[in-house]
């Protein structure tokens, strides 16, 4: 009889030990709204299974450093976020909110281990970010037709600079008759591959001369017909014993479409460059002008639309 009572009594505390007990995760945060303002919002609870108040406490602590670090991946990845974890309460059957009663001999240790645990994960956001943008690029890339016999006539007439500080390949392309420095005058368009992906099609016109323009717009004159274009920044300096050069570089946008391809099929071209005060008038060389297209057709034979 007295086995019998101690093979009881040793059934009993494995089955009450094997018993699980139902608790509600509930988490804490705060949320930015459309108008910008903030609101401390309780998430719908979460049941967590577990056969003691400890183990429950550190699955509902897991889980809410957890969301903290997806919240601060978040932020890394794109700027922002949209809610900031700020607490969380665990309840148990009955209720009542047990998260800052339960005290066991482990319990800070154990909360550091998921703390780090936690932190040396990488930034999910960002991989899956980062493998979305590759995944666009190749099918962009497929997408793309490139006129290979074109690229290879075209190649020769353009420098390569490679962007060291970047990890998807850009190269800037620029047409070798364009002036190497600002300080020479000069009018241009020149382009970026990324990952081989024509974009980013930009206009630069150079003025260098003894006297300031402190240029604000200009005129075109190309084969009888008028165009107009505002730079939306002309950038300034001096030097060379007196002499000062002024300069735009812009991104190309549909607006100026008329304007360039006038200027990439002109037999005859001038520019008027309005300054403050004074102006002063261009004359575009035939080798400006063949510059020019040969970077349209360039850019289009790489795939490039615009």
């Amino acid at each position: 009889m007295k086995k019998i009572s101690v093979l009881v009594l040793v059934l009993s505390l494995v089955l009450s030990s094997c018993i699980q007990k139902q608790y509600k995760y509930i988490e804490v945060e705060n949320e930015v709204g459309v108008l910008g303002t903030t609101s401390r919002v309780e998430k719908d609870a979460v049941i967590i299974s577990a056969s003691s108040d400890s183990a429950a406490y550190l699955e509902a602590y897991q889980k809410f450093y957890i969301s903290k670090k997806v919240s601060k991946d978040m932020e890394e990845s794109i700027g922002k976020t949209f809610t900031t974890p700020i607490e969380f309460k665990l309840l148990n059957e009955k209720g009542d909110d047990i998260t800052y009663s339960v005290f066991f001999a482990t319990k800070e240790k154990e909360e550091k281990r998921i703390e780090e645990l936690v932190n040396s994960s990488t930034n999910s956001v960002k991989e899956s970010l980062d493998a979305s943008k590759k995944q666009e690029a190749a099918e962009l890339k497929k997408s793309t037709k490139i006129d290979s016999i074109k690229v290879k006539e075209l190649k020769k007439y353009f420098f390569v600079k490679s962007d060291e500080f970047s990890n998807n390949d850009v190269k800037w392309h620029k047409v070798k008759s364009a002036p190497k420095y600002t300080n020479a005058n000069g009018i241009y368009i020149y382009f970026q591959t990324a990952n081989g992906i024509p974009s980013n099609l930009r206009f630069r016109l150079q003025y260098y001369s003894d006297d300031w323009l402190f240029i604000k717009n200009a005129q075109f004159s190309i084969d009888g017909k008028a165009y107009e274009f505002s730079p939306s920044n002309v950038e300034t300096d001096n030097g060379d014993g007196g002499y000062i050069w002024e300069w735009w570089d812009e991104s190309l946008t549909s607006s100026e479409h008329d304007l360039i391809y006038a200027l990439a099929t002109a037999k005859k071209a001038k520019v008027k460059l309005l300054g403050r005060q004074y102006y002063d008038i261009k004359n575009i060389s035939q080798e400006q002008i063949l510059g020019i297209k040969r970077t349209l057709d360039y850019y289009a034979a790489l795939g490039g639309k615009y």
